[in-house]
């Protein structure tokens, strides 16, 4: 198997307790059945311990019983004390792998990190040509598990889309607007033509229905939700061309994370639909006063909307459901900021 890596992939070290957003804190910790099996042995405090405060949940998984929203073994050091006590090899598979994600196409993986670790998210937006290794053609396609063509087909569109988001001669929005459009034409010859089609006087002008949509998510924090939402009455005669390139950024983390999810179900547009609402609700919360730090702003969005099941399922119903997130229709909004 073929493993392909970003070039910020291997620069990525834990900073512990200097973590500004730790994720020993608000998600549950699933713990492994090897792992669980070595923790039945450990002896003394910290293995009574393990054992007392791992449960079942309501989905069947084994987690750790968090305390006032914490992971019990994140000490008052900020430090971890399965850590400390039995090493880094002894740690769950959910605390190993955290903010390295996985995804594996069987004759080729590609390796990424998540935007909600603060610290992955500094190296997401600090390398410029990140992705070059996972645009190289895998030496081989031929799988049982999906269908090759398509895949061949996802990974040139994925090539074109990069190319499009690169394009520095064109403002963001409208680099975005020109990857909608060539994702739109793509997913009507491998789904059919049945994007809705709206008129001039029923596509929406600003983005309000979509500041709507996201006040009705679940978020685990009020201070987030307030820090995500805070450029709601900011209108769309904003200029967003200085964050080009932080959206440059963002906009690529989207699509070498999500797009070749696509093989599944041949929606190639979940994954620019998702990128172009953080666009619009981060840019227009970067521009209200007092200016928030970019890196935070864009951070806790990913913690809050990106990785939460519930908030996604909803995100895939409004595509699916709301003509106002037609392809049609986000490119009438962003051809109102452009």
């Amino acid at each position: 198997m073929t493993h392909r890596y970003p070039s910020y992939y291997d620069k990525f070290r834990c900073i512990a307790d200097l973590c500004p957003d730790s994720c020993c804190k608000d998600w549950d910790v699933v713990v492994d059945s090897g792992t669980e099996a070595f923790y039945n042995t450990v002896q003394g405090e910290l293995g009574d311990k393990l054992r007392r405060l791992t449960v079942t949940d309501e989905d069947g998984d084994r987690v750790f019983v968090l305390q006032n929203g914490k992971c019990p073994f994140w000490n008052s050091d900020m430090l971890c004390d399965i850590y400390t006590e039995l090493g880094e090899e002894h740690l769950c598979r959910t605390c190993q792998n955290f903010p390295r994600i996985t995804a594996d196409y069987t004759v080729f993986a590609e390796h990424t990190l998540s935007f909600a670790c603060p610290e992955a998210a500094r190296l997401i937006l600090a390398e410029d040509n990140a992705y070059a290794e996972l645009n190289e053609t895998p030496d081989s396609l031929a799988c049982e598990d999906y269908d090759a063509e398509l895949m061949r087909v996802l990974l040139a569109a994925r090539k074109k889309s990069a190319d499009i988001l690169q394009d520095r001669s064109l403002p963001f929005a409208r680099r975005l607007i020109e990857c909608l459009r060539l994702n739109s034409e793509l997913s009507d010859d491998l789904n059919g033509a049945d994007t809705p089609v709206i008129t001039d006087n029923e596509a929406p002008r600003d983005i309000g229905f979509i500041f709507d949509f996201f006040d009705t998510l679940d978020y685990m924090h009020a201070d987030n939700k307030r820090l995500i939402l805070r450029g709601r009455a900011i209108d769309n005669s904003i200029d967003l061309t200085p964050y080009d390139g932080l959206f440059e950024r963002l906009g690529l983390y989207y699509l070498y994370r999500y797009y070749l999810n696509a093989i599944n179900d041949g929606d190639v547009l979940g994954c620019i639909r998702r990128m172009i609402c953080a666009y619009l609700v981060i840019g227009h919360s970067l521009c209200a006063e007092p200016k928030p730090d970019p890196l935070l702003l864009t951070q806790r969005y990913s913690k809050e909307i990106e990785h939460s099941y519930e908030n996604n399922e909803e995100l895939d119903f409004a595509f699916a459901a709301d003509t106002r997130f037609s392809a049609q229709s986000l490119i009438s909004v962003l051809e109102s900021i452009t």
